[in-house]
């Protein structure tokens, strides 16, 4: 099933089923928006397919925006130190239980205990041998996400510039395994080539872009949540039918727990953050009461 949020009232427009993700499928899709006059400005997507493709032939001013949280999720599983993250936490952990009142204002290392004194050095060198060791894969992924979550677009572009100007030149120069540096300049290229869709959240501010796709992520959990108590459908039929039924309730429902700058919208429907007006259509929710 292909389907989007509006981000702003969070409606879900429309959706499309299809055998898979196909150039296909995302063309129907987003030819049936263009076809309800639906004002897509822009697209935030997890990856860089078809979907893509299909919004720029029906909508060629569509600003591409790649979700942040899949690219940085992406990033981490190249670089391969997530579990070395996880033996530096169990490493300060254990140091924290070498401090006998961690919860007094005036901690201090208790030098009459030689023990303690001998187990926080073993782990403080562990800890210092892990961050040398893999130190090129960690500024690498430290820089990247300072650029991909700046600020602002200006402030994005100077760590770039100090990225290629600095970071990347130095560290070629010293002396770190061939292998860290082969993966660091694969994933710079990368980089390079994902960089305009990885920040126009931020080059374009007044489009009030998400850099994230947590909301329909959020419609996703929920269609799931419905979806795991049924075994299955008879037909294809069967399915969509159900989809649209839970769909069109949902645009109907009121929202009650948005937080931040959504909250405004608690109190009304999807429909109604859009704009449509739905007074005498309150007949129709007895229809999806499920």
């Amino acid at each position: 099933m292909i389907w989007g949020s509006d981000y702003d009232n969070h409606d879900l427009p429309h959706f499309e089923f299809g055998n898979s993700e196909s150039d296909i499928v995302f063309d129907d899709y987003f030819r049936t928006l263009k076809s309800i006059n639906y004002p897509l400005k822009s697209l935030t997507t997890d990856d860089k397919g078809e979907a893509i493709r299909a919004a720029r032939r029906h909508y060629p001013n569509c600003i591409i925006q790649l979700c942040i949280k899949h690219y940085l999720a992406k990033l981490n599983r190249e670089l391969v130190i997530q579990n070395i993250n996880v033996k530096l936490r169990v490493l300060e952990r254990k140091i924290d239980k070498c401090f006998p009142d961690r919860n007094q204002e005036n901690e201090c290392i208790p030098v009459n205990r030689a023990y303690s004194l001998q187990q926080i050095i073993k782990f403080t060198n562990a800890m210092a041998d892990l961050e040398s060791r893999y130190e090129l894969l960690f500024d690498f992924q430290s820089i990247i996400a300072g650029i991909i979550m700046a600020s602002d677009y200006e402030t994005a572009l100077a760590r770039i510039e100090s990225l290629d100007k600095y970071f990347w030149p130095k560290r070629q120069l010293m002396k770190f395994p061939k292998e860290q540096v082969r993966l660091v300049r694969k994933l710079l290229a990368d980089f390079r080539d994902n960089q305009e869709y990885l920040l126009n959240y931020l080059k374009y501010p007044h489009l009030n872009i998400p850099r994230t796709t947590n909301l329909l992520e959020g419609f996703n959990s929920q269609l799931e949540l419905r979806l795991s108590s049924i075994r299955g459908f008879e037909t294809v039929e069967t399915a969509k039918n159900y989809v649209n039924a839970w769909i069109v309730k949902r645009r109907f429902a009121k929202f009650t727990d948005c937080k931040k700058q959504f909250k405004k919208l608690n109190g009304k429907s999807p429909l109604e953050c859009a704009g449509v007006d739905i007074s005498k259509s309150k007949n129709l929710l007895k229809a999806f009461r499920f």
